[in-house]
């Protein structure tokens, strides 16, 4: 039996959204009250207990990004984690009451940052016990951007040395503890104040990227994981061991002739990826969450009407983990 969506509203019907009328800067969002939608074949209804806020995000939210999948007004954000409150004909994997948490239509609009939002089935997982709807809903596009970098594309295999830039960040504090658990040498760039925390982690080898030149100061590693582009990904090259590669995340410097040429003329690889939603890969996520071998911090938490403040948190840079919107 179903929970209609009128008995989880204030207002028959009405949820409350962050509502993007324009591309621009963060203070570009409304707060709307529109229908709750209602699920078809496949998909399910979640109340959206947590929607987790990455770099696409505020890069979709500027004109850039994901942008072009968007038709304005549009209603940003892919992480959700919450509570099944329908489900369409055929959805049967879940039950009303459920908690689940994935990464919802990614590119395409999925209106994470609302009260209610529309998932497809497949592409959920249902969130662990012992995990706070908070942790589930930061997550899903870090954890599995993570994932498919190391183990789908580089194919990390133990003993291996990696480099992981930015590696406090939001992708880079998962993808060490993925690296770690895979038995690897690991190397990470990160601020010299977040050093202890990358230790923490298990990180070997820590590099302050303001003062320190990671290729003059690092032996030769077989996996990069670049998260920044640009200068950083063409000085990465310099440190992988012939054969190595260099797994790339900035779509925007995707397919750059100078990395390529670079890579070709020191013998390396060079892939740009992009992340996709996977229901069964979030259940492999999970169940390292559990057991805890996968940690995902959570460094700040808004409610959806100060979507404003939890973008301009993001766009610092000085985040270690994740940011996240409680509607």
């Amino acid at each position: 039996m179903s929970i209609q969506p009128s008995a989880l509203s204030t207002k028959n019907g009405i949820m409350q959204a962050a509502t993007l009328p324009q591309f621009g800067d963060a203070n570009t969002f409304e707060i709307t009250e529109i229908p709750i939608p209602r699920p078809a074949a496949g998909q399910l209804l979640v109340k959206v207990k947590a929607a987790g806020i990455n770099p696409v995000d505020y890069k979709t939210r500027a004109g850039k990004g994901q942008a072009q999948y968007f038709t304005l007004p549009a209603i940003l954000g892919w992480d959700i984690a919450g509570q099944i409150v329908d489900a369409g004909q055929g959805a049967h994997k879940f039950i009303p009451g459920d908690r689940v948490f994935g990464l919802s239509h990614f590119p395409n609009p999925a209106n994470a940052y609302a009260q209610f939002a529309i998932v497809e089935e497949q592409e959920f997982a249902r969130v662990p016990d012992n995990i706070t709807d908070d942790v589930a809903g930061a997550a899903p596009l870090a954890t599995l951007t993570a994932w498919e970098a190391l183990y789908d594309h580089a194919q990390l295999q133990p003993g291996q040395r990696i480099l992981i830039h930015a590696a406090a960040g939001g992708v880079g504090h998962i993808a060490v503890q993925l690296a770690r658990n895979t038995e690897t040498y690991i190397i990470g760039t990160a601020s010299a104040q977040n050093h202890a925390y990358l230790k923490e982690l298990g990180v070997n080898e820590s590099i302050d990227y303001h003062d320190q030149h990671f290729e003059k100061n690092i032996a030769p590693v077989d996996v990069v994981l670049d998260a920044m582009g640009g200068e950083t990904a063409l000085r990465s090259l310099d440190v992988l061991k012939p054969g190595g590669i260099m797994v790339s995340l900035p779509s925007m410097f995707k397919n750059d002739p100078a990395v390529l040429a670079k890579a070709k003329e020191k013998g390396v690889r060079v892939v740009w990826m992009s992340v996709r939603p996977s229901g069964e890969r979030m259940e492999q996520v999970a169940a390292l969450m559990a057991s805890g071998k996968l940690q995902i911090k959570v460094d700040a938490s808004f409610p959806l009407r100060e979507v404003a403040k939890a973008h301009q948190a993001l766009e610092t840079h000085h985040i270690n983990g994740k940011v996240v919107l409680i509607p």
